[in-house]
């Protein structure tokens, strides 16, 4: 028997969603790390998988863990609330469902849904963490510039090194901007992601809205011609939204 269980956290307090080792040395905390404590803290030992990586300053509303279910834990809503108490304001539970055995977060998932939000105007200090900005945001360049991305194709040059991906061929399904009030929410849904996929997309969308960058030039580094996106937008604006099975 297995838990899988829906979470959201405030990747401003944390280093990642899982621990990474820099310069031989484990940098905590992360998502995963805080989350696995509390589960200790309620007599559960099994290690814990999850549905996506995120990176420093990158939030999640929707991100899922999988972990084996004691004997003793039959009933989801009492581990819930004592999870809560553990693991709130940070990261909060919001849902705790029993699954089978054959149940796995990442590769059991049928797609990833991700969300970039932008502001034109500049955000308070309160707010800077949760949203990006972009002053010369043009909704209809940034519209045409993230359809190039729609479809099968080789994300290699849209990606970080140091994952051990078999492929770099990722399929996106859609693909939007759309404006909410004074805010733009941008979209992504795939199979899976790579590492910095989203965020080098989203550089690409946020210097062709600012009209820095031509169409061409996403089509360009797509065949290795040229790198004119090589560093990823802002983490502080993208989140993990959704977790489809």
């Amino acid at each position: 028997m297995k838990a899988k269980v829906t979470i959201a956290y405030d990747g401003s307090r944390f280093f990642g969603s899982q621990p990474l080792n820099k310069n031989g040395k484990t940098v905590l905390p992360t998502a995963l790390s805080v989350f696995e404590d509390a589960l200790k803290g309620v007599g559960i030992f099994s290690a814990v998988a999850q549905a996506g990586r995120t990176d420093r300053f990158v939030h999640a509303r929707g991100q899922v863990f999988g972990f084996s279910l004691p004997d003793f834990w039959t009933n989801a809503e009492p581990l819930k609330a004592e999870l809560d108490k553990k693991l709130y304001p940070s990261i909060l539970i919001r849902k705790i469902e029993i699954v089978g055995d054959d149940f796995h977060p990442r590769f059991s998932a049928k797609s990833r849904v991700y969300r970039y939000l932008i502001t034109a105007n500049r955000p308070s200090i309160f707010t800077a963490r949760y949203i990006a900005y972009a002053p010369d945001f043009d909704l209809i360049k940034a519209k045409e510039a993230i359809a190039q991305f729609i479809g099968a194709k080789d994300f290699y040059h849209f990606s970080k090194r140091g994952s051990d991906e078999k492929t770099t061929i990722r399929s996106i399904r859609a693909a939007n901007v759309r404006k909410f009030g004074a805010i733009y929410i941008a979209t992504f849904e795939g199979d899976s992601f790579l590492r910095s996929q989203v965020r080098l997309m989203m550089a690409a969308v946020l210097k062709i809205a600012a009209g820095k960058a031509e169409l061409t030039d996403i089509s360009d580094q797509f065949a290795g011609k040229s790198a004119r996106f090589r560093n990823p937008a802002p983490a502080e604006g993208l989140y993990l939204a959704e977790i489809r099975y």
